[in-house]
């Protein structure tokens, strides 16, 4: 069995991003003798596409899959992270880097401090044949399996009558509210999806993201 992991990223703030831009290149730079001597002649990792360690703020946060408050046949995970606005980015397996993204559409929604933040209920597994688990996209199919499976997300948002375990009844708790994100690049991910569409929240129309709370298109 798989351990599916759900990755939610932390947008950072502008100097955050400001001083990541700034250790990439410098990284970046005193790699590429190597990169270029690594790649023969031929094409050599770009900047977008170089990972390095990088010693700042984290961002990134996973449902570690044996890391869960209450088990069940849905387990509920309690994750402390900074305050701020999160992204539904994508899936893990058992730890590793983001196995499949959610580039094509997916939910943010915004983590406050002091409280705990209800998200509802998350879903995962492989898209290219049929799955006991509800909720994901069903029309996808064999063709999305090539070299390799590729996994799909689904979110049921919690509402204020959502169950809660009686270890958490006692703690602020407020419901999260989602909003759609549009299209990114994440040239780190194995492989692409999008989120399952939410009801009241994100859609889709041939491939655009729709924001289902103004009937617009997401950029």
């Amino acid at each position: 069995m798989l351990s599916i992991e759900h990755v939610l990223m932390r947008v950072p703030t502008i100097v955050e991003a400001a001083d990541y831009r700034s250790a990439k290149q410098i990284a970046y730079a005193n790699a590429l003798p190597g990169l270029q001597r690594k790649a023969k002649g031929g094409k050599v990792q770009t900047i977008d596409e170089f990972a390095f360690d990088y010693d700042g703020p984290q961002n990134a946060f996973a449902t570690h899959s044996g890391e869960f408050l209450v088990d069940g046949e849905m387990r509920t995970f309690l994750i402390e992270v900074p305050t701020g606005d999160y992204v539904l980015y994508g899936t893990s397996v058992s730890g590793n880097a983001v196995v499949t993204c959610n580039c094509l559409g997916t939910v943010r929604f915004n983590a406050a401090a002091g409280v705990i933040t209800n998200l509802g209920s998350l879903y995962a597994d492989k898209v290219h044949k049929a799955s006991p688990v509800p909720h994901l996209e069903d029309n996808l199919g064999p063709s999305m399996f090539a070299y390799g499976w590729i996994l799909g997300e689904a979110l049921v948002p919690a509402t204020p009558n959502s169950p809660v375990p009686d270890t958490l009844k006692a703690l602020p708790i407020v419901t999260a509210e989602f909003h759609a994100v549009g299209l990114f690049h994440e040239p780190g991910a194995t492989s692409i999806n999008r989120l399952a569409p939410v009801s009241g929240v994100l859609g889709y129309e041939q491939g655009r993201v729709i924001d289902l709370r103004t009937g617009q298109r997401v950029q």
